[in-house]
């Protein structure tokens, strides 16, 4: 979708909430679908269909920390 984080990002908004899907997502090394994009349309937070509704929160996160190691 888009190329930086939505402002709604859980990786850019921190909040209880937010900081649960991104603990659970480093914890089992899984990325998420964009929570932004309607359920209809990207399936499950957690069930990966298309490439295009990653979070992009979680992409920049992946290559950030690939840079440091």
């Amino acid at each position: 979708m888009c190329e930086k984080p939505c402002k709604e990002c859980p990786w850019t908004i921190r909040n209880h909430f937010n900081d649960m899907i991104i603990n659970h997502s480093k914890k089992h090394n899984k990325p998420h679908n964009c929570h932004m994009i309607s359920p209809d349309k990207r399936g499950g937070l957690w069930e990966i269909t298309k490439e295009k509704n990653i979070c992009n929160g979680r992409k920049k996160f992946e290559t950030e920390y690939k840079n440091n190691n």
